[in-house]
């Protein structure tokens, strides 16, 4: 497509293709809204290991993030949700009682991701009230701070420190907002112009009768190309035959 075809398509379908974007637009964020959280809790954690001896900073590193993935993966275990629920911090009737539909809502309302490097662990408590994830954040904070040799084994000379948090924020963001809108847009923008490009170039090719099935109804009643193209371009002819399958 030249690029003056090209304007010629946009400025021809631009209605169609800019409500397109609008639509799509508006239905990510209808979509963001009511699927997410109205708050979210972010805490990041540091993981300390106390080193007596002379210090390999790679091996140091790769201990780090070793240990790290551990902590992430047990905070999503039904032992951490009963470390939690014992700790009396926060209730945990919020949560259903099947176990599996249990851990399922819980990977939903936690999410944690980390700094492999320096062994950060960040993590995002999302919650319907700012008190309700400000407690769930604690409550995942006192465990890990407190009982990680649960998951991590006795004799681990390590310490989790609090470096920020919990603080607790109006959820999606301002700019999650604009991201998936703008986002949106552009998607829709871009599928309806394909598909007027698509059409456009069916129409160029001759192929838009076969949209409607009268190409291939022709050939198939009479049996020969030859007299499809004939009854193409002598339609009064066409009409009489396809009157007289009727009759028929």
């Amino acid at each position: 497509m030249t690029l003056e075809n090209f304007f010629k398509l946009l400025r021809n379908n631009f209605k169609n293709i800019l409500l397109a974007g609008i639509f799509l637009a508006a239905t990510s964020f209808v979509v963001l809204v009511f699927t997410q959280k109205s708050y979210r809790a972010g805490t990041d954690l540091l993981l300390v290991q106390n080193q007596q001896t002379t210090t390999d900073y790679y091996a140091l590193s790769k201990s780090t993030d070793y240990l790290s993935g551990i902590l992430m993966e047990a905070v999503y275990s039904e032992k951490f949700l009963e470390e939690i629920k014992n700790a009396n911090l926060v209730s945990t009737n919020f949560l259903p009682t099947n176990e599996a539909d249990r851990l399922k809502e819980w990977q939903k309302i936690v999410k944690l991701k980390k700094n492999a490097n320096v062994g950060i662990i960040t993590v995002d408590v999302y919650a319907d009230s700012q008190k309700q994830g400000a407690e769930i954040s604690n409550a995942i904070v006192d465990v890990l701070t407190n009982k990680y040799s649960l998951f991590l084994g006795q004799g681990q000379n390590i310490e989790i420190r609090v470096l920020s948090g919990p603080i607790v924020e109006k959820n999606p963001s301002v700019i999650q907002i604009l991201a998936v809108i703008f986002g949106g847009f552009a998607i829709g923008f871009i599928l309806a112009f394909m598909f007027f490009y698509y059409k456009s170039e069916q129409v160029e090719k001759g192929s838009s009768l076969d949209i409607f099935g009268k190409n291939t109804f022709t050939h198939n009643f009479f049996g020969n190309d030859k007299e499809s193209d004939y009854l193409d371009e002598n339609s009064d002819y066409w009409k009489s035959k396809l009157a007289e399958k009727n009759q028929k």
